[in-house]
């Protein structure tokens, strides 16, 4: 039997995978927890090292040799030596880029090269010392490696359609020298030694934020630049095309119209329900002792979380306060995306406060402000403007967990508001959402930052047995007693009340349907019920009934009974459909935007396992409306052109493929 190397000894662990960040093959992040071997979770790469190999399950069983005097393997050293090396290199071939570059695409490639090689410095620096500030610190350079990409990209594809280069502009150039300076710091902080979890007394994160306080200043530098090019390309060219040039520049750059970023669809609290709650959030709004600059109401779907936001939206709208409110909702993508928060929440605050309004407008003035980073923009609209006023502010940010993470919007949002509401005294922020992990971790570990649900606000459940008693209150007795005992079960879930409510008020039998609803209270079984007991059960009307869903969710935004009518092969079904499903959808007349009833009805309708019969394909709702709007088009031209190709048949040659 061969002997263990001396201080070494086998080690078992089991590694429970608290996230799994996938980019590819070739780089991966794992943040995993080892009940036995460490007691805080750890951010490790692979294939980076040989200890953790491909992971088959959520749950990994290893067994390696370690020294017991450090953390440490011998592989880790040796991989960080290698890899600081690689780094320098890297670092010094963007430097020489900067320096000697004509043009604009190579020192963005040495960027991307750079910001490549520091991350994975930074990773091997976590497999020795966990702390909290690399982690974001990695997430960071990930944010800033995927902007230069994606700007390189489109750089690319420009120079393939101009044949030419675009010059290296001197202030994208020094503020990218700028920027590449503080990245070999970075890489600095990496290699030393005596940058642990218990000595680091902010330096990282001080680091990473000059990083990003750079990084805004080239991304605006660059901005300035292809803008100026553009305004110089555009002397060129006739007064017709410049016009359309500035009409697309203008379409790209301004704000939709609709965007349902207050969340009208919402209302308010009945009167007598969730009192403490809303008692806590006005001590809280009015209060500046604790000091907690943002109340964050967390809890499951369906709970009343926006119901309670509208409330105090109004509250505090008639009380003249100096508030604005973003909701975020899948509904669109432009409610789902921070793209236009910055701009909606200035100018709900603008319009409270002229004074405010005027700073803000001076931001405006500089061009293509709209092109500037997220932080920059919420800086320039939000804060600044903010920070000049002696006046108490509220900020309501409703349905947090709607906003999309996929590009990392969410936590550039957090990462924001830590970063820049700090310094605004007079700010309060009002949260409401879903306690997803990475929400919760953040307001469990950000100073100022108080977190609830309804439970520990209110001690019960006993609002939505309140809120179910008003809607029903002249329901015969017996029938007010089994309504009760359903109650029970709904555990504090406002819009299993409320849609329960809508179903009960129209049901013939009510009997029956009380009956149905006894036997499951979830909101799953009660979207089915609401079908079934909205829908005739003839096939024909099931179809139709899915053909339009299918439209509903798969519009960029809501639309209309009559833009949907216009849009659909079978316009005389489209009302039809949508007043039948009164209980699930809200709307007021023809002209007003449908909406979902709540977010969870989407998750409901495009799952299999939990829809089936009622699942919901967003592939064939895509492909109508995309087949209508081509017929409109062709219509339309040869309206205007008489006779000519036709554009359907040369589009859309088959509906296979439907994902």
């Amino acid at each position: 039997m061969t002997s263990m190397p001396p201080e070494q000894s086998q080690t078992s662990i089991s590694l429970e995978i608290l996230e799994h960040n996938s980019d590819g093959d070739d780089d991966q992040l794992l943040v995993v927890r080892s009940p036995d071997a460490w007691n805080h979770p750890v951010l490790y790469s692979r294939p980076s090292t040989p200890l953790f190999p491909r992971i088959p399950s959520p749950l990994l069983h290893l067994t390696f040799s370690r020294p017991e005097s450090t953390l440490a393997a011998p592989d880790f050293i040796s991989r960080q030596h290698a890899v600081l090396d690689s780094a320098s290199q890297e670092l010094t071939a963007l430097d020489l880029a900067i320096d000697k570059g004509a043009d604009l695409s190579k020192p963005l490639k040495a960027t991307c090269d750079a910001l490549q090689a520091v991350i994975r410095i930074t990773t091997v620096k976590l497999n020795i010392e966990v702390d909290e500030d690399w982690i974001r610190l990695i997430k960071k350079l990930r944010f800033h490696l995927a902007t230069v990409e994606s700007q390189l990209v489109k750089l690319e594809e420009d120079q393939k359609t101009d044949k030419s280069a675009l010059p290296f502009d001197q202030a994208v150039r020094e503020s990218l020298r700028s920027y590449s300076s503080k990245l070999r710091s970075i890489y600095g902080l990496a290699g030393q030694k005596d940058i642990v979890p218990q000595h680091n007394t902010g330096i990282i994160g001080e680091a990473l934020r000059e990083l990003d306080i750079r990084f805004n200043r080239y991304t605006k530098a660059l901005h300035v630049f292809i803008a100026s090019t553009v305004e110089y390309m555009n002397k060129d060219i006739p007064k017709a095309g410049r016009m359309s040039l500035k009409k697309a520049l203008e379409t790209h750059s301004s704000r939709p119209e609709n965007i349902n970023a207050y969340g009208a669809q919402h209302r308010q609290c009945q009167p007598g329900t969730r009192t403490k709650t809303l008692d806590a959030i006005r001590q809280w709004a009015d209060g500046d002792d604790p000091p907690s600059w943002m109340f964050c109401l967390l809890d499951f779907a369906g709970s009343g979380k926006s119901t309670v936001s509208k409330h105090m939206d109004r509250e505090w709208d008639k009380d003249r306060k100096l508030i604005a409110r973003f909701f975020f909702s899948r509904d669109t993508t432009d409610t789902m995306s921070t793209k236009w928060f910055c701009s909606i929440v200035a100018d709900a605050f603008a319009f409270r406060d002229e004074n405010f309004k005027a700073i803000m407008k001076e931001f405006q003035r500089q061009p293509n402000y709209g092109l500037l980073s997220f932080e920059q923009q919420f800086e320039g609209l939000i804060v600044d403007p903010l920070k000049a006023l002696d006046r108490r502010a509220i900020l309501i940010i409703d349905a947090l967990d709607e906003c999309d993470n996929d590009n990392g919007d969410r936590d550039q949002l957090l990462d924001t508001i830590s970063n820049q509401l700090r310094s605004i005294p007079h700010l309060r922020v009002f949260v409401t959402g879903r306690p997803e992990r990475d929400i919760t971790q953040w307001a469990a570990s950000t100073v100022g930052v108080r977190h609830a649900n309804f439970l520990q606000l209110e001690g019960g459940h006993g609002d939505v047995e309140k809120y179910i008693k008003q809607r029903l209150f002249n329901f015969p007795s017996h029938l007010q007693a089994q309504v009760s005992h359903v109650v029970e079960k709904a555990e504090g879930v406002f819009i299993w009340a409320r849609i329960a409510c809508d179903l009960l008020c129209k049901a013939i039998d009510k009997q029956a349907l009380l009956n149905s609803l006894g036997k499951e209270v979830t909101l799953d079984y009660l979207y089915t019920i609401a079908l079934e007991q909205s829908v005739p059960r003839d096939s024909y009307s099931h179809q139709a009934t899915i053909m339009v869903l299918g439209m509903i969710l798969a519009v960029r935004r809501p639309l209309s009974i009559d833009e949907l009518a216009s849009l659909s092969p079978n316009p005389d079904v489209v009302e039809a459909v949508v007043t039948s499903l009164g209980s699930i959808l809200i709307y007021r007349h023809r002209n007003e935007p449908i909406r979902l009833i709540h977010a969870t009805l989407r998750e409901f309708l495009t799952t299999m396992t939990k829809a089936e019969p009622w699942f919901v394909q967003l592939g064939p709702g895509h492909y109508t409306l995309a087949d209508r709007c081509i017929d409109l088009l062709a219509r339309a031209t040869r309206t205007e052109q008489g006779s000519g190709p036709n554009i359907k048949e040369n589009t859309f040659q088959r509906k296979e493929g439907f994902e």
